[in-house]
């Protein structure tokens, strides 16, 4: 209940602009006094030191990273007495719309901060594609404790740490879906010589290949006019994805699998991080903790009506596969040494971090 209220809380509060410290690329106006006065009233005696910081996404100002990002740094703004101000561009604005260059920025300085996909991140270290092997997770819960604590969160921090990245822990992208305009996907057969596009990285680029795609790595801003002007067939992203970027006007078919589970990271710029004193490690961990849940609980809450407003979109459909149907697709990668193929490629360690080891009997 507590977390279905800060979700409601947030989603006000990005509304109104409740909170102004953070401001997106659209709206530059300041609330630091506000903020001060919110900070003055609450009793808090710590000192924060002055700065502006910026913050990017790689999806629109609808999405939930974005939400939750502005979400974040308004709880930064709120708590240091508006001290700390954050500056969010949304839809790798800082990068020209690239999502791997907007990564390389983040780890250059160039930005201090973000909400970036892991999957993306893999440009650093592809070892972070192990939380995206299909059908690692069975459940939300599961995924969110595999990224967010014990060894899974170890291991993430340990890859990013060493490409000068700072790691605060992931919000969901959803469990990834598949959405065409050519069929309906049912059994591996559906999809033969159906041209999606994919995330870079071999995760899911050799899944699709098994399953008899032409899988097409492109950055996700160009995607919708990809699928608009038919240059690809089709794509996978979870609900939140499909829906407030509105594929679903453009894709007629979207099948429900679950198949690979995806998480934005709160990062920071190891640097800059490190030139942060205690206090304010402390204060934006507190805030940063405070956003995961809300973020998280944001997809989960969202599915549902998610799905219904493709379902209402005249003339589409949503089929949710069957445990038989999943199976069929998983079977045709444990028949192709799939698994076994990132186990040798990622190593033990990436593999035991999130119970892929496990998981898949290796």
């Amino acid at each position: 209940m507590l977390k279905r209220v800060l979700g409601i809380i947030m989603a006000a509060t990005v509304a109104v602009s409740a909170f102004a410290g953070c401001s997106s690329s659209t709206d530059s106006s300041s609330g630091s006094a506000a903020a001060s006065a919110s900070a003055a009233s609450s009793g808090s005696t710590t000192e924060y030191p002055k700065m502006k910081l910026n913050m990017s996404t790689t999806v629109s100002e609808q999405s939930n990273a974005t939400v939750t990002g502005k979400y974040f740094c308004d709880l930064v703004s709120e708590k240091s007495g508006g001290n700390i101000e954050i500056k969010i561009y949304s839809s790798d604005q800082l990068s020209g719309g690239n999502m791997s260059k907007g990564v390389e920025m983040l780890a250059a300085g160039q930005i201090d901060c973000a909400f970036e996909p892991l999957d993306v991140m893999n440009v650093l270290d592809e070892k972070l594609l192990t939380v995206s092997l299909p059908w690692l997770f069975d459940s939300y819960d599961e995924a969110k404790a595999a990224v967010n604590e014990g060894a899974g969160f170890d291991y993430i921090a340990s890859l990013l740490d060493a490409q000068g990245i700072h790691y605060l822990g992931s919000i969901h992208n959803g469990f990834r879906q598949l959405t065409n305009s050519v069929k309906e996907v049912k059994t591996p057969d559906d999809l033969k010589n159906m041209k999606l596009r994919v995330p870079g990285g071999e995760v899911f680029m050799k899944t699709f290949q098994e399953f008899g795609c032409d899988p097409v790595s492109m950055s996700f801003s160009e995607l919708f006019t990809a699928l608009q002007q038919g240059t690809v067939d089709g794509q996978e992203n979870g609900f939140d994805l499909i829906t407030t970027n509105k594929f679903y006007e453009v894709q007629k078919y979207t099948t429900e699998w679950n198949y690979s589970y995806g998480a934005f990271g709160l990062v920071f710029n190891k640097a800059k991080w490190d030139s942060f004193d205690d206090n304010t490690k402390a204060l934006l961990e507190d805030c940063a903790a405070e956003a995961i849940e809300v973020g998280c609980q944001n997809v989960v809450d969202a599915d549902p009506e998610q799905k219904q407003m493709i379902v209402d979109y005249e003339g589409n459909t949503l089929y949710t596969l069957t445990e038989d149907e999943v199976n069929a697709f998983k079977q045709v990668l444990v028949d192709a040494g799939y698994y076994e193929y990132f186990f040798e490629k990622y190593g033990q360690e990436a593999f035991d971090a999130f119970g892929a080891t496990e998981k898949f009997g290796l």
